[in-house]
């Protein structure tokens, strides 16, 4: 049985292009072009992931992707925004997405983002450690692939290595580091160049 993808884009060309995409990959692909053509999709169908773009009519995709969350609590949501909205990258993390993708799309990063997430929905041993109550902008699912890269790797790591070999986008890791240096998880390293800010790296403790 094939994977299932819903896209959120009131761009016809973008649903199109990616649809084609999938579908070649062998994907079920359903698009719905407003927030809420998609929710009455959601109330019949469940997906594996889920691509919400921001601009949308009537209702924005970060309010979407809260919508989206209250029928469905584990689907993996990947947004699609523009580089350099760092606003609209944050509202999305709160809502409950799980990624971001930016705009233009490139559709072989798009594909490896997606198949990261869904071929890491497996808990990792570590995710008991791991506050079960975790706060808003950071999901059980993304967390397990970040603690697995690190599990992969005994020496120190920096964000774009992992961003490199999870394909989670680098904010994304950014954030997820944060969070598992505020529980006291990872160790940080900060390298001093003769410039600039230190090069932060990390590894689990």
């Amino acid at each position: 049985m094939g994977n299932n993808m819903l896209i959120i884009d009131d761009s016809e060309d973008i649903c199109f292009a990616i649809s084609e995409f999938f579908i070649y990959k062998g994907w079920s692909v359903e698009t719905a072009n407003s927030v809420e053509k998609s929710l009455e999709i959601l109330q019949n169908r469940k997906f594996d992931i889920i691509l919400i773009d921001y601009n949308m009519p009537y209702i924005n995709g970060a309010i979407g992707t809260k919508l989206i969350r209250t029928l469905d609590k584990e689907v993996s949501i990947i947004a699609l925004t523009v580089e350099g909205k760092e606003v609209v990258a944050e509202s999305f993390f709160e809502a409950g997405a799980n990624d971001f993708a930016i705009k233009p799309i490139k559709m072989l990063d798009l594909f490896s983002r997606v198949n990261v997430h869904l071929n890491n929905k497996r808990p990792l041993k570590d995710e008991d450690s791991i506050s079960k109550e975790l706060p808003k902008g950071i999901d059980k699912n993304t967390l397990n692939i970040v603690l697995g890269c690190l599990n992969n790797k005994k020496e120190y790591i920096d964000v774009d290595e992992i961003s490199n070999l999870t394909g989670v986008a680098t904010k994304t890791v950014n954030r997820y580091m944060n969070y598992l240096l505020d529980e006291e998880k990872v160790i940080l390293n900060n390298i001093y160049g003769k410039i600039g800010r230190p090069k932060k790296e990390y590894k689990l403790k």
